[in-house]
């Protein structure tokens, strides 16, 4: 969903983490499960979408949010501007 929504490919994943864009395919392809290191790298690089990376939630007021809330922003923002 995170890579979908952002429209972020293994290799954009890669570059943004340092983690091999192989294993991040195998991850999106749900070949290998996500552990605490893939975690903690999308938690640094997004840290708006840390909560929700962790438990599917998100906390709007505290800047905790989801990849779609971000976009519907952005487009929101494209709207008006």
């Amino acid at each position: 969903m995170l890579f979908d929504t952002l429209k972020i490919t293994s290799k954009g994943m890669e570059d943004l983490t340092g983690i091999d864009r192989y294993k991040w395919g195998n991850i999106r392809g749900k070949k290998q499960k996500i552990n605490e290191d893939y975690l903690e790298a999308l938690a640094e690089v997004f840290p708006q979408f840390a909560y929700w990376i962790m438990t599917g939630k998100t906390i709007p007021e505290a800047g905790q949010i989801s990849p779609e809330m971000e976009k519907a922003r952005s487009e929101h923002n494209l709207k008006i501007g």
